[in-house]
């Protein structure tokens, strides 16, 4: 695999892999109460590298694909890897693309449940907190009722 295409796809195969296995763990974290932020903030800035690493590979693949004459986009990929007879490594980074894609929703999906779960516990919160626990007279009252029972209403 001396071409630089078929080293191209194979890098970014192997790139793919990494990053996967970064939203693994970025996933492992979604589930642990309470969420380690120090470590997700680690994991955070390390898939920011992977995908720029990412980015790159697949800049340069299109930057090989153009300068070979092929149109940039997955079909110009794939009649350069067929001529190249590397279609299997070309639907193998497919695959995986279309697997991290999926983990990637996963992953969304956790936070976004995550921060409404964090957003419905802060709104109780502040609600609960927002109502002092003491009436204008200096007595008790119970939460989240402006009248006494005394007075029966």
């Amino acid at each position: 695999m001396n071409d630089p295409f078929a080293l191209n796809l194979q890098q970014h195969h192997d790139a793919l892999g990494e990053f996967m296995t970064l939203l693994e763990s970025e996933q492992s974290l979604f589930t642990d109460a309470p969420v380690a932020v120090d470590a997700l903030s680690r994991l955070t800035e390390r898939k920011a590298a992977q995908a720029k690493a990412l980015e790159q590979l697949d800049g340069q693949r299109r930057a090989l694909l153009a300068e070979r004459g092929y149109d940039t986009d997955r079909d110009g990929a794939r009649r350069l890897a067929a001529t190249l007879d590397c279609e299997a490594l070309w639907q193998a980074l497919l695959t995986r693309i279309e697997a991290v894609r999926a983990q990637n929703q996963i992953n969304g999906l956790a936070i976004e449940t995550r921060l409404d779960h964090t957003n419905r516990t802060l709104a109780f919160l502040q609600r609960a907190t927002g109502q002092t626990l003491y009436g204008p007279n200096g007595r008790t009252r119970a939460f989240g009722s402006n009248h006494s029972l005394r007075s029966g209403v």
